[in-house]
């Protein structure tokens, strides 16, 4: 990993005879990130104007008058090196000096005028010092000592963020209230389920910093209550580099057992996507019912990257790739229930699960630097992951007599990919204007081809698919298609010459996203019972039971007689946002800052569907438009250069995402989902007030107040019925949230001269939540009010990381611990209580060892606690809770290895 902390440097080189010179020459690298080279650091000839400053690589080279000097290397919040020397004319001197972190540094009369690596925490904690607005960015250095593999792993090491169901929760606020960017561009979700794309698809390989921006500024898109998550995706910052590694591990309780697999599917992720039948009398699917198998299954990674920069005249272009595979596998077990309103168990089923996940990925950075500060880039994502589940449940569920048993069987494939097309310019018309631009060009493809759903009745000791229960014997197909837009473009000015923290912003926005999903059903109507071989399903799902009349395959549009039987169900979403903002940042006084801004933001939102459920044509579609102004301010006072306060406010709103506005039915093991039409936005009132305390430049503390009141909150509600639906309601007039962080970074013991240093970090969050349920709501909420689902009472994130150098070798080992306390998952109805995620703890281990900065080995033990995953309902009537959900994910063990050319 390469530290840049580029600063401007005003050093005149004074030209004397060369005849009166020797040469001064050396490497400057940086301690902070394990001794590797540091560019744009100064050298100065003390007591002259003679100096220089290092390449990409470190090195410098200057011309120096014979005689008796002292040469002085800094750079921008790291202790300053004096070093005596004597040179000859015509001698050429060599002095290599390693650079360390300051133990404390004032930003306040120093003016940034190039870009930062921004990966190191050193850089990142500078740079949160100096920003105006209230923000927390982890970087690539981080990451790499605290073990974390993706983004969303990153972003739950910060205060106040924790991981929901599958994407994550920001101050009890979940997916539909957060937002998520690459490079400061908007990017879609690849799950029709949620408002964000999964966190996990973000390979850590990729990943610069991620910010997160839990304050809403002006120059964000208006839809986030919780936080802006943005990730900066890599780019090379040295003359050339290449990078190769890989690593294999295995899963405490998955490694050894028969592991059961998808026919038609592979260890690539590539299968076919189409749907194989178009006569309903022809039983044509390719794919066997009975899955495969397989033992001793081991995790692997595989990834590489490699860049170079080449001089054109006096402007710049560089390229830099980065690509790479995962594979991993997980074997969970454990039990699923489902209760009455009153409490009553009406589904108790022990189950287990056998999941692989595959991906690649591959990412290009072009960028063209000129001369003259200007500067053009373009970067190109593609993700493919691919998920593939069998899960085995076996118990009663809503009997028809006693003794009936039943087994399902589930196996589900998603596949999904992901092109992200973005161009970034920046023009310099002075010192004090800039111009920079935006466009993306993003495209999801989502699939869920051939899902295989079998429910078996045993009774009189035997299996048989269930008569009249066409439903419950299927095979689906679902395909999403999501194309998006977007552009920006913003001017900066300086307000005052020579002074970069005064700044005028104008600038505005569009963006233009088109959905379209569809699903084809296939179901399985049998007339009578018959005998089934759990170990040979294929034996009764053929052609011949058709023939026979054992079963009717139809669609879930009906029958072989039915012209509209291939019809699929489909949703189609769009939406369009135009947006212009102004902010205005101002310096007051030394210590005094503030910033004023406002967006305007106009949306339109259309979403039409034919469904297994509602016609738009006939219900009305989901239709809405509206129109934000949205204020904000940000303050901030400096008691000194290590002592601050920042106060922020802010309006935004949360609009109701496609899929929670199509009412498509979604059949899960044990509940079912849809959306709701008659959803409306909410709006979203925020206030923050924040002071840090800064020991150093890498050590820190800060405390976090804030409020948020919302209006119209949307929440996931469980509405009873046959199926136990879960959809999205408007749940009450108003919702408050409010809380408390606290964040610190500190040096806990630390020896120079034997280089060994132990870091220690802490976040926690302690957070109330009230919703005021609205009880004329035609869900018929069970109580007056809830916490708000997701809301995360308290939060707690804890490392310590011990780095030792030991000569040109370095070992860092990291303990990270976090645990999040028990939260509403959904909000009960009709009698029913809330269901309840229970709060959980882990513990990851993660220990690397470096040799002569070319090879190094890495070791991670992750979720060493093994703790129990639940969801249960609350107890009825003060009853003891009902645990609907609950398995232990196992102990993840891998080692890696890297070279770095």
């Amino acid at each position: 990993m390469r530290k840049i902390l580029c600063i401007a440097l005003l050093i005149l080189s004074q030209l004397i005879n060369a005849q009166d010179k020797g040469t001064l020459k050396g490497t400057l690298t940086d301690k902070e990130t394990n001794n590797e080279s540091l560019p744009f650091a100064n050298v100065l000839i003390k007591g002259t104007t003679i100096g220089t400053t290092t390449d990409f690589d470190g090195n410098y080279s200057i011309k120096v008058p014979a005689g008796n000097h002292i040469v002085v290397f800094s750079f921008l919040g790291y202790k300053s090196i004096e070093k005596s020397f004597s040179i000859k004319v015509g001698e050429t001197v060599v002095i290599n000096q390693l650079l360390s972190a300051e133990e404390g540094v004032a930003l306040d009369d120093i003016i940034i005028t190039t870009t930062s690596s921004k990966e190191t925490a050193t850089a990142l904690i500078l740079e949160q010092k100096k920003a105006v607005s209230i923000k927390t960015t982890i970087g690539a250095q981080e990451l790499a000592i605290k073990g974390v593999s993706d983004a969303e792993g990153a972003v739950t090491k910060t205060a106040g963020v924790s991981k929901g169901a599958k994407n994550v929760i920001v101050r009890g606020l979940g997916d539909r209230y957060n937002s998520t960017t690459l490079n400061g561009l908007p990017l879609p979700s690849e799950d029709p389920e949620y408002k964000n794309i999964s966190l996990d698809f973000f390979d850590t390989g990729i990943i610069k910093n991620i910010e997160v921006n839990k304050v809403f500024t002006s120059d964000l898109s208006g839809d986030v209550g919780g936080a802006n998550i943005n990730i900066s995706s890599k780019e090379l910052v040295k003359r050339s580099m290449f990078t190769i590694s890989g690593s294999v591990g295995a899963n405490t309780q998955t490694v050894s057992k028969d592991f059961l697999t998808i026919a038609g599917t592979n260890k690539f992720g590539t299968q076919n996507l189409g749907i194989p039948v178009n006569d309903l009398t022809k039983y044509s699917f390719s794919n066997s019912w009975k899955p495969e198998s397989q033992n001793f299954q081991l995790n692997n990674n595989f990834s590489f990257a490699g860049g170079r920069k080449y001089d054109i005249k006096d402007d710049t272009f560089s390229f830099y790739i980065v690509g790479g595979f995962d594979g991993s596998y997980n074997y969970i077990d454990g039990n699923i229930k489902q209760t009455t309103s009153s409490g009553e168990v009406f589904q108790d089923q022990d189950f287990t699960k056998y999941d692989y996940t595959v991906s690649q990925m591959i990412m290009a950075n072009l960028n063209y630097k000129f001369e003259a500060g200007h500067n053009i880039a373009y970067n190109h994502l593609f993700i493919h992951n691919n998920k593939q589940s069998v899960g085995d449940y076996f118990g009663f569920n809503n009997p028809e007599q006693d003794g009936d048993l039943e087994f399902q069987r589930r196996q589900q494939t998603n596949n999904n990919e992901l092109y992200v097309n973005q161009l970034i310019a920046n023009y310099k018309f002075s010192d004090r204007l800039n111009f920079e631009t935006k466009g993306s060009l993003n495209f999801i493809r989502g699939n869920e081809p051939d899902r295989r759903t079998n429910k078996y009745l045993l009774r009189d000791d035997y299996y048989s698919p269930q008569t009249s229960s066409a439903g419950e014997n299927e095979r689906y197909f679902a395909k999403l298609e999501e194309n998006d837009y977007a552009a920006n473009g913003k001017f900066s000015y300086k307000l005052k010459k020579g002074e970069d923290i005064s700044v005028l912003e104008l600038g505005g926005d569009y963006r233009y996203t088109e959905r379209l999903f569809s699903a084809t059903i296939f179901n399985h109507d049998f007339s009578s019972r018959v005998a089934i071989d759990l170990e040979n399903p294929d034996a009764i799902f053929n052609q011949n039971s058709i023939d026979n009349s054992i079963f009717e395959l139809e669609t879930g549009r009906g029958s072989a007689n039915n012209p509209n039987a291939f019809i699929p169900f489909t949703y189609r979403g769009k939406r369009q946002i135009f947006g212009a903002f102004g902010n205005l940042v101002y310096q007051f006084s030394d210590n005094f800052i503030a910033s004023f801004g406002a967006r305007f933001e106009k949306i339109q939102q259309l979403v039409t569907y034919n469904t297994n459920i509602a016609q738009s044509a006939i219900d009305g579609a989901s239709n809405l438009d509206r129109t934000y102004v949205l204020p904000s301010f940000n303050i901030k006072y400096n008691f000194n250069e290590n002592s601050i306060v920042r106060i922020a406010g802010s309006q935004s709103y949360t609009f109701p995402q496609f899929k929670e506005t199509a009412p498509f039915k979604y059949q899960d093991i044990s509940f079912s989902s849809q959306g709701n039409p008659d959803l409306k936005p909410s709006d979203n009132y925020n206030l923050d007030a924040k002071y840090e305390y800064y020991f150093s430049s890498s050590e820190l503390i800060t405390v976090t107040g804030f409020y948020k009141f919302i209006k119209d909150p949307i929440a996931r509600s469980e509405i009873p019925s046959g199926g136990n639906t879960l959809t999205y309601l408007n749940v009450g007039n108003d919702a408050s949230v409010y809380g408390l962080e606290l964040e610190a970074r500190k040096s806990i013991y630390k020896i120079e001269d034997k280089d060994l240093e132990i870091m220690a970090g802490l976040n926690t969050s302690l957070l109330m939540s009230n919703v005021n349920l609205d009880k004329s709501s035609v869900a018929q909420f069970t109580n007056a009010t809830s916490n708000l689902e997701g809301a995360t009472p308290f939060l707690l994130n804890a490392d310590i990381s011990i780095n030792k150098k030991i000569e040109d070798n370095t070992f860092i080992s990291s303990i990270v611990f976090n645990y999040f306390s028990e939260r509403v998952y959904s909000i009960g109805t009709r009698g029913f209580e809330n269901v309840l995620e229970k709060g959980i703890p882990t513990l990851d281990l993660v220990s690397s060892y470096e040799f002569n900065k070319h090879y190094s080995i890495k070791l991670k033990a992750i979720n060493l606690l093994n703790p129990d995953f639940q969801i249960s309902r609350a107890g009825f009537n003060g009853g003891d809770n009902v645990v609907l959900r609950n398995y232990k994910k196992g102990v993840n063990l891998s080692i890696g290895f890297s070279y770095n050319l």
